[in-house]
């Protein structure tokens, strides 16, 4: 017993294994679920992913009609808030709600795949759904960590063709799915639904395929709640 222990893969170990032999790693980890190590590697991701968000947001210069507004919507008695307040308020609301997404993503990923199994009676449980989707994430720490270091080079004027690079449609509802897609089917996040459909397959004993199916179901659910919610 002892040794059996002792052979146990530690968290670090968990972490690595679910990269590099995921569907071993996944059925050790339900062996022993937890709830806390799968909430602090989303932690560290939004911790991450949020820093991003705050230096490239900080970097982004104000449209200049926001600043007309701003300034000069009531002369003679003075700006309600001056251009440097907004940007700070900008920065501030893009990096919370970036925070946020990030678990809004896991809870409500997990939540969805969970509902559509569990109503079609699989077996798994939403705790051990939960854990194995925070492992499941690992490929988004490799993404954000390098959104992270790309911040503290990128340029403004690099940012500012990014951001026209995004404006494929005329019509803000057509880019705003373009945007959400983009989003969610990102190399790292396709990695990460691989390691989730993975996930699936071992929390609730289904096969390939079914589990393709309902993690397809449910990011087709998460890419059109990304167009209103931040995911």
């Amino acid at each position: 017993m002892n040794k059996r222990e002792d052979e146990e893969p530690g968290f670090i170990g968990q972490v690595i294994g679910c990269l590099t032999s995921p569907r071993t790693s996944f059925k050790s980890i339900l062996e022993k679920p937890s709830l806390l190590k799968a909430a602090t590697i989303v932690l560290v991701i939004a911790i991450v992913a949020s820093w991003a968000s705050y230096n490239y947001a900080g970097k982004l210069p104000l449209p200049s009609i926001i600043q007309r507004e701003t300034i000069g919507q009531f002369p003679g008695q003075g700006a309600l808030i001056s251009p440097q307040q907004l940007r700070q308020t900008l920065v501030i609301l893009n990096t919370v709600t970036g925070f946020i997404g990030i678990f809004g993503s896991w809870l409500i990923s997990s939540a969805l795949v969970h509902a559509l199994l569990r109503g079609q009676r699989g077996k798994g449980t939403f705790r051990g759904m939960l854990t194995l989707a925070g492992y499941a994430s690992m490929p988004l720490l490799i993404q954000h960590l390098l959104r992270l270091m790309d911040s503290f080079m990128v340029t403004e004027q690099g940012l500012l063709q990014l951001s026209g690079a995004t404006q494929v449609f005329t019509q803000p509802l057509l880019n705003a799915f373009a945007n959400a897609a983009i989003n969610v089917f990102s190399v790292f996040r396709l990695w990460s639904v691989v390691l989730l459909i993975i996930a699936l397959c071992e929390n609730y004993k289904i096969s390939t395929a079914r589990s393709v199916v309902s993690v397809a179901a449910t990011y087709i659910i998460i890419v059109f709640l990304s167009m209103f919610l931040p995911l």
